[in-house]
């Protein structure tokens, strides 16, 4: 049996989850290499620091971010009290003509 104590150290240590959902990882696949690469790893990286900063996130509800890097967009949204960081979105940018 574990105590309240003990719950509470290990759901505040938990390490967020990056989730890719299956409708969008197509869309990740279909990137360029050197794109798909930059993705993850900000991906990644925003799951490390809102790990880190924890306390500092709002709890209430998820929120969504937005990233543009490589030519791409991507919706993000974090879910703090869950402990998950979700894919929701992914374009690429169109050029202008």
């Amino acid at each position: 049996m574990t105590s309240a104590g003990t719950a509470s150290a290990q759901q505040s240590t938990q390490a967020f989850t990056v989730l890719i959902p299956r409708g969008l990882q197509g869309a990740v696949d279909a990137l360029g290499a050197q794109t798909r690469q930059a993705l993850l790893s900000e991906l990644f990286r925003m799951a490390t620091l809102a790990h880190q900063e924890r306390g500092l996130l709002p709890t209430s509800e998820p929120y969504a971010l937005t990233l543009d890097l490589e030519g791409c967009h991507a919706t993000v949204e974090l879910d703090p009290s869950r402990a998950r960081l979700t894919l929701a979105g992914l374009s690429r940018a169109r050029a202008l003509d």
